[in-house]
């Protein structure tokens, strides 16, 4: 068959376009008195997109026509493309042994074989092999499918080999080898023009780059390429919901990460599982959200499944990740020793990889330069040794970094940034324990809860700027009359809620009646040097003998405020249930 021919572009393209592969294969099978070969070939290619894309059903078909069409085992080339895309079926089915059993033999014949088969063939025999935990075997196999698709001179295919060579370097934790390889990839997709190969590129890079500590390009890189080309519609090769989901997180983007990771699940049958990452990317968005317990709880799970399963198909990197996180976790909640255990388990695991990495350079070092004299290759082992000491240095100056990046926005996650005060969120958390404390020392705790006068008024007449002026007035005025134990937090617009620790409700309504007298001695200024005072309603409520929890006594001091609202604002008023007690 001439190497120019329709069919032999449409297998070239079937990894760039396999819509397009098909149409071209069914535009062959409409020629009048098509000869058998082409008729045959044409069939293969459909089994072949059947195999990427399709259904069983769709799969078995086209190989029943194939078959149909001519005796497959007469031409060499038709016999080894079936049994190529036998194997491509076996290894969609999970039966790799199958699978390397069919392409070793198409391997082995590859100088005999026209270029593009035998690119197909070595890269799909790759992934065959890594799937199977042979990584020193599938390097070399990847670089030897690298040398075919440079020779073959077939754009899509060289784009194809950096894209299988770098993601499996990254795999190994090469990723100093694997960046250059991806930003080729990368390159070369945009210049083909294939959304296809862009998505591909751009998954595996940015990946690479969130390893590489490089969050803000990985952010960049995916919300032009993944989220701006990804179509809900797409099959699950194409969707990259974890890479997306990493590069927000690792960009403080919780939410939009949380969005993500709420979409569905897609599995890819001709890739790596993805469980384990998404359990990883879930329990660090829990533990963002204080929910240290639920995130322990959840990689426990991952782990124990692994424990049972085995973990072939998880990458060592996410292993490492899904340890760090239940060890945060577990130091949250206070479980000391398992926290510890857990590091313990992840630094040694992350020796390992970077021991891997190692290995993976001096292996592509060996593979691309097999010539090299031995005094070279110890000199590059020792300048590698070095190097990695360095990148050993520099990861866990990078982790510290991220824990005190994670410390700060979880602060700030608590904070009003208008005011400076605690929100309400932190109210919520802290109050239950400031009660269960003060329950447990048998001391008063008086919440009080706080609603600037006409604060709608102070907006409409004197603009925005200036309520803002009086929100930061009283919040900073709450935080200087307040005790080093106590809690002062804008609970929303113009309301505040103020713990006080040790004071019961008389106690502090004295102290809120001085306050209030502090608060309108303030003086905002208003135009024509005129100065604008204002007041506040107060609430307070108790902790009872018997303990109250946070929303009862929310719900008393509030009831409390709508009182002193009703007799005219500007006062305190205490609850009820305070005053009887």
């Amino acid at each position: 068959m001439d190497p120019g021919s329709p069919l032999d572009r449409a297998l070239a393209s079937i990894i760039l376009d396999s819509a397009a592969a098909l149409r071209a294969a069914q535009a062959a099978l409409a020629q009048p008195e098509a000869p058998p070969a082409l008729q045959a070939m044409a069939h293969l290619i459909e089994a072949l997109v059947a195999v990427r894309e399709g259904t069983v059903e769709q799969y078995k078909q086209a190989m029943a026509r194939a078959e149909a069409a001519g005796p497959l085992d007469g031409p060499a080339r038709l016999a080894a493309l079936r049994d190529h895309v036998r194997a491509q079926w076996h290894r969609r089915e999970g039966r790799l042994s199958e699978a390397e059993a069919l392409l070793v033999p198409l391997h082995q014949r590859a100088e005999q074989r026209p270029l593009v088969d035998a690119y197909l063939s070595a890269a799909s025999l790759a992934t065959v092999v890594s799937m199977r935990g042979d990584d020193d075997g599938a390097l070399d196999l990847y670089y030897q499918a690298m040398a075919l698709a440079r020779r073959s001179g077939v754009d899509s295919l060289v784009v194809n080999a950096l894209n299988n060579l770098g993601a499996h370097q990254s795999d190994l934790y090469n990723l100093e080898d694997a960046a250059p390889l991806l930003r080729e990839c990368m390159d070369g997709a945009l210049r083909l023009g294939s959304r296809r190969q862009i998505i591909y590129a751009a998954g595996n890079l940015v990946e690479n780059l969130c390893f590489r500590g490089e969050a803000v390009a990985a952010l960049a890189l995916a919300r032009e390429h993944l989220v701006a080309r990804i179509r809900p519609d797409d099959p699950p090769a194409l969707q990259r919901d974890e890479e997306i989901a990493r590069a927000l997180l690792d960009n403080g983007l919780h939410d939009e990460a949380a969005a993500v990771l709420a979409r569905q699940t897609y599995t890819d049958p001709f890739s790596n599982e993805i469980a384990t990452e998404r359990v990883l990317l879930e329990a660090r968005l829990l533990l963002i959200r204080g929910e240290p317990a639920q995130a322990l709880r959840l990689c426990q799970a991952r782990q124990a499944l692994l424990d049972e399963q085995g973990a072939e198909g998880t990458l060592p990197m996410d292993r490492v990740g899904l340890l760090r996180t239940a060890a945060r976790a577990a130091q949250a909640v206070g479980e000391l020793a398992q926290a510890c255990a857990l590091h313990e388990q992840a630094f040694a695991l992350h020796e390992q990889l970077l021991g891997r990495a190692a290995r993976s350079r001096r292996l592509s070092l060996q593979i691309t330069h097999r010539l090299a004299v031995a005094e070279w290759e110890r000199d590059a082992a020792r300048r590698e040794h070095e190097r990695l000491a360095g990148l050993n240095a520099q990861l866990q100056a990078q982790v510290a970094e991220n824990e005190r990046l994670q410390q700060r926005l979880r602060a700030q996650a608590l904070e009003d940034p208008l005011t400076g005060v605690h929100n309400r969120r932190h109210l919520l958390e802290a109050g239950p324990a400031m009660l269960s404390q003060a329950q447990r020392r048998q001391e008063p705790l008086a919440l009080v809860m706080v609603d600037l006068d006409h604060f709608k008024r102070v907006n409409d007449q004197h603009g925005h700027d200036l309520g803002d002026q009086v929100l930061r007035g009283f919040a900073q005025l709450a935080r200087r009359r307040s005790r080093a134990e106590d809690l002062v937090c804008r609970y929303g617009g113009e309301e505040f809620v103020l713990l006080m620790a040790g004071a019961d409700a008389p106690q502090a309504a004295e102290r809120l009646r001085s306050l209030l007298q502090d608060f309108q001695s303030l003086g905002f200024a208003v135009a024509q040097g005129s100065a604008l005072h204002c007041s506040f309603s107060a609430g307070v409520a108790a902790s009872g003998p018997n303990g109250d929890d946070l929303h009862e006594l929310l719900a008393q001091a509030d009831a409390a405020l709508y009182r002193a609202k009703q007799l005219g604002r500007c006062r305190v008023e205490l609850a009820a249930a305070s005053v009887a007690a």
